[in-house]
């Protein structure tokens, strides 16, 4: 059932935009409403209508956040029969007017697209691509000054661990942060994590000027413009993602010896960069590099 609710979950995120009815979803999966209702809330933690409800807000939030577009106009296309309703449902969710939110850019909790099956390892459909090392991409990126906004624990040295220790620790919830952090506006549409010295940390980056909320806990500090090395997997679909995570990683930061012509490593923060995607799947890894 948990993987018939993925399916479900799966096929609402092309239908965000329409209306769409419990009936509809039911028969998707070819199980009766009521029996549909009751799992998504077993396995989500969430009503069926309210996830829905606050997916579309998070898209909504999102393009008010990236474009110059009318509230209406997204409102409409979201399925709200006036901006006043779009204004009362977004209050609501993120205790903000989406006017104050186009204006201000605040952090607020955005909802990501649930995963029910992860981190269990099954087969998922579609073509799985297989990747030589040679097809990992190596690229230099250059970041200009900005703002990175953080979460930091020493003793853990990956991503699970680091979220496990925080989602345990009182008035913390993983989901919430996750999705605080992506509502900051940057270069990477999502918060990624790092490995440091003594442990790992999580975080965003931001324009110079941003205003962090205290409320969370946030770290922040100034990064100076600087070039990276990145080493970046094409492509794969989601029952791969831990082989590409492994693959990149060993080829980033246990492979990798060539002389980098006039850089070396700064580990002067953090050792390495990783990002991968809630909403896409993606994973690269970015190296902070400093002249010689």
């Amino acid at each position: 059932m948990k993987l018939d609710i993925q399916q479900a979950i799966n096929w609402l995120e092309g239908k965000l935009e329409e209306e769409i009815t419990l009936q509809e979803i039911s028969n998707y999966i070819r199980y009766s409403s009521s029996h549909t209702s009751r799992e998504f809330k077993r396995y989500t933690g969430s009503t069926l209508r309210n996830y829905i409800q606050l997916r579309r807000l998070t898209k909504a939030a999102m393009m008010l956040r990236d474009h110059q577009i009318r509230i209406i106009d997204v409102a409409v296309q979201f399925g709200y029969g006036s901006q006043e309703a779009f204004t009362r449902a977004f209050v609501n969710a993120f205790s903000i007017t989406p006017g104050e939110y186009v204006q201000t850019k605040r952090m607020i909790p955005y909802v990501f697209k649930k995963d029910v099956l992860f981190p269990t390892k099954i087969p998922s459909k579609g073509e799985i691509i297989m990747v030589h090392d040679s097809e990992i991409k190596i690229r230099f990126e250059t970041m200009p000054e900005h703002k990175f906004i953080y979460l930091t624990r020493d003793n853990v040295t990956n991503y699970m661990d680091f979220w496990t220790l925080v989602d345990q620790e009182e008035g913390n919830d993983c989901d919430e942060l996750h999705g605080v952090l992506a509502s900051i506006p940057g270069r990477y549409s999502e918060g990624y994590g790092a490995f440091t010295a003594n442990g790992y940390l999580f975080g965003k980056d931001a324009a110079i000027d941003y205003q962090v909320d205290p409320r969370y806990g946030f770290q922040e500090v100034i990064i100076p413009e600087q070039t990276y090395l990145v080493f970046e997997h094409p492509g794969f679909t989601e029952a791969e993602f831990e082989m590409a995570l492994r693959q990149v990683r060993r080829i980033a930061l246990e492979d990798f010896d060539v002389d980098i012509k006039d850089y070396e490593f700064d580990q002067s923060f953090v050792k390495a960069y990783e990002h991968s995607g809630m909403e896409l799947c993606y994973y690269f890894i970015r190296i902070p590099l400093k002249s010689k």
